[in-house]
């Protein structure tokens, strides 16, 4: 043993005895001090000045040499030190690299953390003053030491106590990180790992992540708060906790917000531009700082529990499970009240100087998107398998997406589409086409979304499918696409005021579609009429009819009045997203025949008729649905290997609702009950069901 390691030993023996000897005493050192016009600085330097038994520290980086020079005198004056240290800052702190350098060449042992997330602790333990400091502030020069005071500085949370619970929490837990040989190894100097201290209880106050989590035990207190919730946070990417903050919000908890400009649109850090941006959409209200520095704070305040939480932890899934962090979650009263002062005078902007610290966050706009294809002017394109492909950025999340043949791209066939952003360079976004039409010239463009609902359009780009145009592009603004799992690829044509569409699909049935689709998007109430002239016998069950749909997925909630090739009409329904679906069928009606759908809000009206003017009521039902969805005409063939082909015509759309409630359109004379019109038992595939069937 060397003569330094002798000395230390015996030094941290007396540690030992002086710990136990010592009585409880009152917290005569406890103090906040707020870099945004304090020196918080010189209260560290005349710690570390002062300590004459040991000094253990842990940080992610340093870079203000001061707190190095001093410490390594203090080592050289034969006091213990052990410093916990992680190099991975370096890259984005080169001078921690040269203070790492600085106390490897005193002899200072290190550990270096190796494992799991980063160090992120920031504190001092001075054993012989029996004081530890923490906070949020990183030892750099303007952490603790403002530029100009309120209006250039970082703000942090600088915190010194003799509170004997946490000093000696902190005391125990570094022990167990400098024993601890799976995440933490040797840098320099390591000539023992062993406990110096003795085994304290970790205060109940004191949230040490990885392990206990920092967002359950907050979210949970945010949970039970009915008063008041204040939070300033550098840096929100975890879903969680924005999740929390709107629900709270919600319940009617006031709720005030301060966060960092710089990382609001920190390319390196894009989640949180959206959790910011879902927070301003839900209505909290929202400042940003505006000084020249940083606001670098955890804090939250919950003013019904009078408690105060702050520390190293960000809003972010490392912070809370994988990163060395420390946070204290306390009762005590005068904290609270230094920090909602602190809080006030930084949102009302009432410092002394009158210097402006915040201002109200507005929401950014997402990059315009940028289209990679289908390329602009393209001809000759398939008619199959097509997608717009285009690059969203960083800070979109939601798209609308508009297609069609108008050269004006005004057609809206999808709305806030979730793709996410591209969080690289090269990530994109894209949209399945339907089938298209042969010979045709289609119009796109892109409207990109922030999760604040600010949006920017791409421009309008055109492509031409191949083959020829005789007489079959669908007329504005109807669409055509496959629904679901399709054996074969179904088509859609118009000509001489005739649908021609072909499918074939196992069914419009069950929880899940498969069928062909000509459709528009629609909104509000309504009704949709089509004479459906044919349909070919690929099964009894071939079909076709006209249909409100929630979405363009195979299991999206609908109303479908159809007419099959064998075996009469009905009213097909399914209620919920793939849910159960139902039908009211009425036997021995055949094609030709006209049907209809009416809606009025939430209510849906099915009715057939041989003359489009004289109607027989088949069933109402209520299905929720939104108020835009798609409206248009639906072929499937039941036989997922042949083609069914249907002929519609006569169709009309129509919008909106009479005074009675009863859509623009319903006609003067229903032609009788649905008692009269012979509703009874049908089959289906052989199988029997009656009234409110469960189509096989």
């Amino acid at each position: 043993m060397s003569a330094r390691t002798f000395r230390h030993s015996v030094i941290a023996c007396a540690i030992v005895a002086a710990l136990c000897a010592t009585a409880p005493r009152a917290h005569a050192a406890e103090r906040l001090c707020d870099p945004s016009f304090e020196n918080c600085r010189n209260q560290v330097l005349s710690l570390i000045d002062s300590e004459l038994m040991g000094i253990d520290v842990a940080f992610w980086f340093m870079e203000d040499s001061r707190y190095a020079t001093h410490i390594i005198n203090r080592w050289k004056a034969g006091v213990p030190v052990r410093l916990i240290i992680d190099p991975r800052a370096n890259p984005s702190y080169p001078l921690n690299a040269s203070m790492l350098s600085m106390f490897q060449q005193a002899g200072i042992p290190m550990v270096k953390k190796t494992s799991g997330g980063i160090m992120h602790w920031k504190t001092m333990v001075f054993a012989g003053q029996s004081t530890v400091e923490f906070g949020s502030a990183n030892y750099s020069d303007n952490a603790f030491v403002p530029v100009a005071p309120y209006t250039n500085y970082v703000s942090e949370t600088v915190y010194y106590t003799d509170d004997a619970a946490l000093v000696n929490s902190f005391k125990t837990k570094f022990d167990n990180l400098w024993t601890d040989t799976t995440n933490y190894s040797a840098y320099a100097n390591v000539t023992s790992r062993v406990r110096v201290y003795p085994t304290f209880t970790i205060s109940a106050d004191l949230n040490f992540p990885p392990g206990p989590s920092y967002a359950g035990r907050l979210i949970a207190l945010e949970k039970a708060e009915t008063q008041k919730i204040d939070v300033n946070m550098y840096r929100i990417t975890q879903q969680a906790h924005s999740d929390a903050i709107i629900a709270a919000f919600r319940r009617g908890v006031p709720i005030r917000y301060l966060g960092e400009t710089r990382e609001y649109r920190d390319t390196n850090r894009i989640w949180v531009s959206w959790n910011m941006d879902r927070m301003y959409a839900a209505g909290v209200p929202m400042k940003v700082r505006l000084h020249d520095g940083e606001n670098h704070e955890k804090v939250v305040l919950l003013y019904g529990q009078g408690l105060t939480v702050f520390g190293s932890s960000n809003w972010t899934s490392a912070s809370d499970n994988s990163q060395q962090e420390h946070n204290y979650f306390t009762t005590k009263t005068w904290i609270f009240q230094w920090f909602e002062d602190q809080f006030d005078r930084m949102w009302n902007n009432t410092n002394p100087d009158g210097a402006i610290e915040s201002t109200l966050f507005v929401p950014g706009p997402p990059d315009t998107p940028s289209y990679r294809s289908i390329a602009n002017g393209a001809t000759g394109v398939p008619t199959t398998g097509q997608r717009l492909v285009w690059y969203g950025g960083p800070w979109a999340h939601l798209y609308d997406i508009y297609f069609g043949t108008d050269s004006s791209a005004s057609t809206p066939v999808a709305a806030n589409q979730p793709l996410g952003p591209s969080d690289t360079t090269s990530k994109t976004q894209s949209f399945a086409l339907p089938s298209l039409q042969s010979g045709a010239t289609y119009y796109w463009k892109i409207v990109s979304k922030t999760a604040a609902m600010v949006s920017r359009t791409g421009p309008v780009w055109s492509f031409t499918t191949s083959g020829s145009s005789s007489g079959g592009q669908l007329p504005a603004p109807w669409l055509d696409r496959d629904i679901g799992s399709v054996g074969a690829a179904g088509s859609a044509q118009f000509a001489n005021g005739t649908f021609t569409v072909n499918a074939s699909g196992a069914d419009i049935w069950g929880t899940a579609d498969a069928f062909n689709f000509v459709y528009q998007p629609w909104s509000g109430d309504g009704s949709i009429v089509a004479r459906v002239a044919s349909v070919t016998n690929a099964s009894a069950w071939s079909k076709a009819g006209v249909m409100f749909r929630t979405s363009l997925d195979a299991g999206s909630a609908h109303a479908f009045m159809l007419v099959s090739a064998a075996n009469g009409v009905s009213f097909q329904r399914r209620a919920t997203t793939s849910g159960t679906s139902v039908s009211t069928t009425v036997a021995g009606v055949t094609p030709p025949r006209w049907v209809r759908l009416d809606r009025s809000g939430n209510t849906f009206t099915a009715s057939y008729s041989s003359d489009g003017t004289s109607w027989t009521l088949v069933a109402t039902d209520t299905i929720t649905m939104p108020q835009d969805l798609f409206v248009g005409m639906a072929v499937t063939s039941h036989n997922n290997t042949t083609l069914t082909t249907a002929t519609l015509d006569s169709v009309t759309a129509s919008q909106g609702a009479d005074t009675d409630g009863q859509p623009a359109t319903w006609p003067v004379r229903v032609k009788r009950s649905v008692a009269m019109a012979g509703i009874r038992e049908c089959r289906h595939d052989g199988i029997a069901v009656k009234g409110l069937d469960r189509e096989p």
